[in-house]
């Protein structure tokens, strides 16, 4: 008996503690929904906390402004790295993006100008298409 509670304590440890690798995995899924230019909005805000995306997956950052959490979808680690961005808690950027509801009832921002407020460091993430510019555009001539 004490055995079968013990497994079923670490296994509620478990999944609480990959809940928000799960959320990160969600919310790219959602960005594969595409980019909607009619609900483009620019945030200021502080960033409370930058969650990771699984394997190709995108760095979401959650982006407090005013007293609303969004979370900003923006583009795979090693893109991040290679364009020199990095995000910080208690750093404040700029951010104009395509505002939508996740599956999960959050409110998410498709990143596509990104803008640290402290450096001035800016980073364009979509193509006048609204194309990630990570992913090449081999075959894409149209939206």
């Amino acid at each position: 008996m004490k055995n079968k509670l013990k497994i079923k304590v670490l296994l509620g440890i478990l999944i609480l503690s990959f809940a928000p690798l799960f959320s990160s995995a969600h919310a790219a899924s959602d960005v594969k929904e595409g980019y909607d230019e009619n609900t483009e909005i620019t945030v200021k805000g502080t960033v409370v906390e930058v969650m990771k995306g699984m394997m190709m997956g995108p760095v979401v950052v959650r982006l407090k402004f005013d007293s609303k959490i969004y979370n900003v979808v923006t583009a795979p680690p090693w893109y991040l790295s290679q364009e020199g961005i990095s995000f910080r808690s208690g750093s404040e950027w700029e951010i104009k993006g395509s505002k939508y509801f996740g599956r999960d009832g959050n409110v998410y921002i498709i990143g596509r100008q990104l803008k640290n407020a402290g450096s001035g460091q800016a980073l364009v993430l979509r193509d006048t298409y609204c194309r990630p510019l990570w992913m090449g555009h081999r075959g894409h001539n149209s939206r």
